[in-house]
């Protein structure tokens, strides 16, 4: 499918991503950026360009990353002409999209998506940034890949924990946009969990589909791209201070937003349950243990804060999301009684 922003478009493929890479990329001047895990799994079936490693975990997502692979890129003899390919997960698509948006004022990049987080959000969007002091994605720049592969052959691969971790975004899709495909999710807990392919491929063609259509119309999230941020003010805030999945710490965060939603009359106890037990069957249920103080503090440094007040995602039933302003302090506490 393609995605068509104001200056480019993105090709994006579902299909095997060693034969798709023969065809898409240039014929030079590329170097790969991946991290130690794939290119253990995968190293083999690369293309045959220079490649970047780099190490696992939100603990490589910082600046620091950056300049290491800019002085790699300067060895290899890279210039703007040069294109930059990033194979894994969320965090190599962040850096490497981050990286060829500043690299001597820009340069191409695409993707391979190995993790069904990357697949369905992180390598979709053009959000690319790293992080500072556990504050996620606080320096980054919206850019777009010229293509993105998403390999569902590849989540083969993926331990339990991180498979489980993209559920999360993937439900998140359906709870903001579209009620058929949230109860397909519904109905087909024990069959996503096995990994069925003919089922996974179905399931993020259309979550694609679904964040395209929004940041199509709003690259830059000055409106209604906030609405993928559902779940997401209280979610990176557990996840920088408990070191909890993505997934989970977003669902997390989407269950208290359910909630709040209810208080508001906007959702049933009859859908609030179903999001509850969806979430449950998927294995995105965790309790949160920190200090709420550890947390407060990360939504004070949230991105879509606006002064003393903050742009927060409801339900208004499932499939429909719609963002509200609150005074910062009233939604911190409102979170606050949710999650105890």
């Amino acid at each position: 499918m393609e995605i068509k922003y104001a200056d480019t478009t993105t090709d994006i493929y579902i299909g095997n991503a060693w034969e798709l890479l023969d065809k898409l990329l240039p014929g030079k001047d590329v170097i790969i950026i991946t991290d130690i895990n794939v290119g253990e799994l995968y190293g083999d079936y690369f293309p045959e360009y220079p490649v970047i490693t780099i190490g696992t975990g939100e603990a490589v997502k910082e600046p620091d990353t950056v300049e290491t692979i800019i002085k790699h890129l300067l060895v290899t003899g890279a210039d703007r002409s040069s294109f930059l390919l990033g194979i894994g997960g969320g965090i190599v698509c962040d850096i490497t999209g981050f990286v060829a948006s500043i690299f001597m004022r820009g340069t191409k990049f695409g993707f391979v998506s190995t993790t069904l987080l990357a697949q369905v959000d992180a390598s979709i969007g053009g959000k690319n940034g790293v992080n500072v002091n556990g504050i996620k994605n606080i320096i980054g720049c919206f850019n777009q890949p010229s293509f993105v592969v998403c390999d569902t052959g590849l989540l083969k691969s993926l331990p339990d924990e991180e498979f489980i971790s993209g559920l999360g975004e993937l439900v998140k899709h359906a709870l903001i946009r579209d009620y058929e495909l949230f109860e397909m999710i519904e109905k087909n807990t024990e069959a996503i969990l096995k990994r069925r392919e003919d089922l996974l491929k179905e399931l993020i063609a259309k979550s694609i589909e679904i964040k395209a259509s929004i940041v199509e119309k709003d690259e830059k999230e000055a409106g209604e791209r906030r609405l993928l941020n559902f779940g997401h003010t209280l979610g990176h805030a557990i996840e920088s201070s408990t070191g909890l999945s993505h997934g989970k710490s977003i669902a997390a965060g989407m269950m208290a937003a359910v909630e709040i939603s209810y208080d508001e009359k906007l959702i049933s106890m009859e859908e609030t349950e179903r999001i509850k037990k969806t979430f449950k069957n998927l294995g995105l249920m965790q309790e949160i243990k920190t200090r709420w103080q550890d947390i407060s503090e990360k939504i004070f440094a949230d991105k879509k804060r606006k002064g003393k007040d903050l742009y927060f995602i409801l339900l208004n039933g499932i499939g429909n999301a719609i963002q509200k302003e609150y005074p910062l302090e009233e939604i911190i506490n409102r979170l606050r009684a949710k999650t105890g």
